[in-house]
């Protein structure tokens, strides 16, 4: 005999899904509602994020490429990146930031770019506005490789990260 208190017990539809306003799919109608759902404020931030990792994964090819096109660009005519990327080869003439280790990626974390000693410079691609803000997000990492090859900086150390972190933003 089934327990009546027992909500497994209970027939019926199983419950609805919370409805967070996002629509699937990548069709421009689609996109279109899900546009006009975000501006009529009838998408719950739940759903804003599900649409913004939707359309992050649909266009991952372009924003790579575009994101490509403003790092080699960067890399000839900015005279930000050409500063500190001589700078950089001053400290140690093995160590050139380039194309090969400036790598445009989808990020699934929102942030804009990060470096790493082993790897090199992460920029976001899916963050990135336009090529001033590539611009940008170069250069702050760049302080970052500098200060690390300058400074030895250690990633255990709050007040080492604290100062490349006041470095970067200037």
């Amino acid at each position: 005999m089934a327990d009546e208190t027992d909500p497994s017990s209970t027939p019926g539809p199983p419950p609805a899904p919370k409805d967070n306003g996002f629509i699937p799919g990548d069709d421009g109608w689609t996109r279109t509602r899900n546009w006009f759902r975000i501006l009529t404020k009838r998408m719950t931030a739940e759903g804003m994020e599900e649409y913004r990792v939707t359309m992050n994964k649909l266009h991952e090819e372009r924003d790579c490429r575009k994101c490509e096109e403003h790092r080699d660009f960067l890399l000839k005519y900015s005279p930000i990146v050409r500063f500190l990327r001589t700078n950089i080869q001053n400290l140690s003439p093995d160590s050139d930031i380039n194309s090969t280790n400036i790598r445009c990626r989808r990020c699934d974390k929102r942030q804009n770019g990060g470096f790493e000693p082993g790897y090199g410079i992460l920029i976001c691609a899916n963050e990135m506005r336009n090529q001033g803000h590539v611009e940008d997000t170069i250069a702050h990492e760049m302080v970052h490789a500098y200060d690390h090859l300058r400074f030895k900086v250690e990633r255990s150390n709050l007040r080492h990260q604290a100062c490349t972190e006041v470095r970067g933003k200037k």
